[in-house]
């Protein structure tokens, strides 16, 4: 009985982390704007891209469509040595853009032969180095922005005075498997904001970042996080944080959430996931380990209970008890977030995910030990 006690243990303070997850997100107000603050803040918005040529268009016309004066934002797109038509694209649309568009390309950078492995963060730097924003807004070639998503932005930092802004993202839904991904990826933003919320600030999407150019400098960028091809989004948070803990926030309204691409099959899943996974072993708070620890050790328990029930170790009514008592504190969380994110057609999907989510934690955990994984027909070995 003591693998039957333990295992209804790990579930129960499964179910109690999940619930105050929830309500650190409940807790989290919805950001409401002050209509009547003009602001005047300089906003470079960054993009670095890799065989866009499907996605770039359809981001610069959301980008053309902003509310916010285009006199005080600058969009700067950074190639990373893109081998299909998304620098002809971006230099078509250039000639005639109706917001302010600098291209640059990483082969033109002066250290490009010495960039080892770091393009995006590299990137990221080069395009900061030649901008004069005091607000840097990141976002991805794949993603469609909302009309007041800068507005939005903007008016949140200045109210604030935030030096970090976490914001939310979502994907389209092609396929059934897009709307799994929507589903699993809600899990995610929704436990980045409660965690920061908490004041253990586990993760962030570049898709949808802001921090200002002051914090940017006085963390050193991206010094000491070169390890690793990944994580531009991750460890810049971290360092803020360390620096700011009271002025990184997540911006909890629709009107900034970015639209994003799911991934088109299980092999591209597989290398996006095996890429974010990499980097969980070089955390520098202890906390956000333990956090991706503790779920580890929660869905391996579950996955190792299931044989245990046919050769009566787990009595049935410890596994109903503790699963139930999971998915109950999932679905309260899980409909919370999809119905910010303007998902709520998604929560039928929420019972599948929850039968596919041990697995895929528990089979990432064990993958990310091994170094090394493919994007965009490029390998990496961070």
């Amino acid at each position: 009985m003591i693998f039957a006690y333990t295992f209804l243990i790990i579930q129960i303070l499964y179910a109690l982390f999940t619930l105050i997850l929830w309500i650190a997100w409940q807790k989290l107000p919805i950001y409401n704007p002050v209509t009547e603050t003009i602001v005047q803040t300089r906003i470079s918005v960054i993009v670095v891209v890799r065989d866009e040529e499907s996605n770039i268009i359809d981001l610069l016309n959301s980008l053309s469509h902003q509310t916010y004066p285009k006199h005080l934002f600058r969009v700067y797109i950074v190639d990373d040595f893109s081998t299909d038509a998304t620098v002809s694209l971006l230099k078509h649309f250039q000639s005639t853009s109706p917001f302010p568009l600098q291209i640059l390309e990483l082969k033109d950078h002066p250290s490009a032969e010495s960039i080892n492995g770091n393009f995006k963060k590299k990137g990221i730097e080069w395009a900061i180095s030649e901008s004069d924003g005091e607000l840097i807004v990141t976002t991805d070639g794949d993603c469609i922005v909302s009309a007041d998503w800068l507005t939005t932005i903007a008016n949140f930092q200045v109210q604030t005075n935030a030096q970090m802004i976490c914001g939310a993202v979502t994907f389209s839904e092609p396929s059934i498997f897009a709307k799994i991904q929507a589903v699993e990826f809600a899990s995610l933003i929704g436990s980045g904001a409660a965690t920061l919320q908490i004041g253990i600030p586990t993760m962030c999407n570049a898709a949808n970042l802001a921090f200002t150019r002051r914090a940017f400098i006085e963390v050193h960028g991206y010094k000491d996080t070169a390890s690793t091809a990944t994580g531009d989004d991750l460890f810049l948070m971290h360092k803020i944080y360390q620096t700011y803990p009271t002025q990184v926030h997540f911006l909890k309204q629709s009107q900034a959430i970015v639209l994003t691409q799911p991934q088109p099959n299980l092999v591209a899943f597989y290398q996006q996931r095996r890429r974010w996974a990499s980097k969980w072993h070089l955390y520098s708070d202890w906390r956000v380990s333990a956090v991706a620890v503790f779920i580890f050790m929660n869905c391996l328990s579950l996955l190792a209970s299931i044989p245990t029930l046919f050769i009566n170790i787990l009595p049935l009514i410890f596994f109903i008890t503790g699963i139930s008592l999971r998915w109950i504190s999932e679905w309260v969380l899980l409909g919370s977030l999809l119905s910010f994110l303007k998902k709520r057609h998604l929560i039928v999907w929420i019972f599948p995910v929850q039968w596919i989510y041990p697995l895929y934690v528990v089979f990432f955990g064990l993958t990310a030990q091994k170094k090394g994984y493919s994007w965009k027909g490029r390998k990496l070995d961070q």
